[in-house]
C-alpha cells in the first residue's frame, strides 16, 4: 500500500504561512479518534502524491512513525494558481464499513466495434477497509460485441472483494454507440465531387 509521510501540525501557525514555507497542510479524522489531528506534507512529495492518486484511495500515513491506515477524502487544488491547498484523511477501523469513491478506467477502447461513451468516471460505493477498491477495470478484450450499455451491476469487481454500491445498480457506466451511416445525400455530394475531378 501507498505510504506519505506527514508531521504533526500546530494549528496556531496559519496555513499560509507553511505553504510559503514550501508544506501543504491536511486533517486526520476519523469516528474512533477524540479529536481531528492537524497534519502538514512537504509540499513536493504531496504534489506527487497527488498526481497518481484521487479521492478514495487507501494509504498508510506515517505520522512521525506511527503509521495510520486511511482514505483520501478530499483535495483541495486551486486550479487557477496550479497549487494544493490542502489534504483531508479519515482514518480507518478494521471492520468498519466507509463510503467513497472509485475510478472507473477503460482498457482495448480501440477493439470495439462502435463508438464508447463513458458516461460515468467514478463510482459511490460502501465497503470495510479490507475490501476497499484501488480502481475498477473495464477490459474490452474480447468483451460480447453484442453488449451496448454496462451498468453498475456489470462491473468486474476483484475476486475476494466485497461491496456495496451506492451508486444504483441500473446506471450507465458507458454506452456504445453504433457508427453512423453516410447519408444518401453525402454520398451524392461525393459522387459528383469525384466527377467534378
Amino acid at each position: 500500500m501507498i505510504t506519505l509521510k506527514a508531521e504533526k501540525r500546530n494549528p496556531n501557525v496559519k496555513a499560509k504561512k507553511l505553504r510559503r514555507k514550501g508544506y501543504v497542510t491536511g486533517i486526520l479524522s476519523g469516528k474512533e479518534m477524540k479529536e481531528p489531528v492537524a497534519l502538514q506534507f512537504d509540499g513536493a512529495e504531496a504534489a506527487k502524491f497527488i498526481k497518481a492518486n484521487k479521492e478514495g484511495t487507501q494509504v498508510y500515513l506515517d505520522i512521525e512513525g506511527e503509521k495510520v491506515d486511511a482514505l483520501v477524502k478530499n483535495i483541495d487544488y486551486n486550479p487557477i494558481e496550479k497549487q494544493l491547498m490542502a489534504l483531508d484523511f479519515q482514518a480507518l477501523v478494521a471492520g468498519e464499513k466507509v463510503s467513497t469513491t472509485v475510478a472507473v478506467k477503460l482498457e482495448h477502447t480501440d477493439m470495439v466495434q462502435g463508438i464508447v461513451e463513458q458516461e460515468m468516471e467514478e463510482i459511490h460505493y460502501k465497503a470495510d477497509p479490507a475490501n476497499l477498491l484501488d480502481t475498477i477495470v473495464i477490459d474490452f478484450n474480447g468483451y460480447p460485441a453484442d453488449v451496448r450499455d454496462i451498468h453498475v451491476k456489470d462491473l468486474p469487481i476483484p475476486e475476494g472483494k466485497q461491496v456495496h454500491f451506492i451508486t444504483p445498480e441500473d446506471a450507465v457506466v458507458v454506452h456504445i454507440g453504433e457508427y453512423e451511416a453516410a447519408s444518401e445525400e453525402d454520398e451524392d455530394a461525393e459522387g459528383a465531387e469525384a466527377e467534378a475531378k
